[in-house]
């Protein structure tokens, strides 16, 4: 507002003028009180905003270490099932080699076995045939009267046979160790 900044003398003015100064004088006062209480106002509300935005700002930095913590050990936890995935996926292709092992070495001995079998069907085989070629021999060397009466040293292979197959005379016993004694 504009002030009245007339150099007047108070003798020399009219008690009209005197009284619209006044006016003009109080009504500048008015209006600076206004504006001032305004800015007051105005003042007040910027305090109270900063207020209410420091404590947002305080919450949302509570909720930012709050979400950073609860990221950090999800990232822990995440960590420890990728380890513990590891380590069963390792269990898991150590078990596949130890299978592959072991599947081959059945598959061996399997073989291994077959091999003895047919090694000891055949030895039998050839027992059996040397069995009657000594028993022919032996009675062809005594005679018939004196191999029954001595009784044969060699088993006739067509005795009662055992599980293998094999002819055994009825005076062999089998050890525990599988070998076979005659009495």
């Amino acid at each position: 507002m504009a002030s009245v900044s007339r150099n007047v003398s108070v003798k020399s003015t009219s008690p009209e003028i005197i009284k619209k100064i006044e006016q003009e004088i109080i009504k500048e006062a008015k209006n600076e009180e206004k504006s001032l209480k305004n800015a007051v106002k105005d003042l007040h509300h910027a305090e109270k905003d900063t207020n209410k935005a420091h404590k947002s700002a305080v919450k949302t930095e509570h909720a930012l270490e709050k979400a950073e913590k609860k990221e950090q050990s999800t990232l822990k936890n995440l960590y420890r099932a990728e380890n513990a995935h590891n380590v069963a996926l390792g269990n898991v292709t150590h078990a596949q080699h130890e299978f592959e092992l072991s599947t081959k070495k059945h598959s061996k001995m399997r073989q291994t076995l077959r091999a003895k079998a047919t090694k000891v069907e055949e030895a039998m085989k050839a027992n059996d045939e040397h069995t009657k070629s000594r028993n022919v021999r032996l009675t062809a060397l005594q005679g018939p009267s004196a191999a029954e009466e001595a009784g044969r040293v060699v088993p006739d292979p067509t005795s009662a046979p055992n599980e293998m197959g094999s002819a055994v005379p009825e005076t062999a016993t089998t050890q525990p160790n599988g070998v076979r004694v005659n009495n």
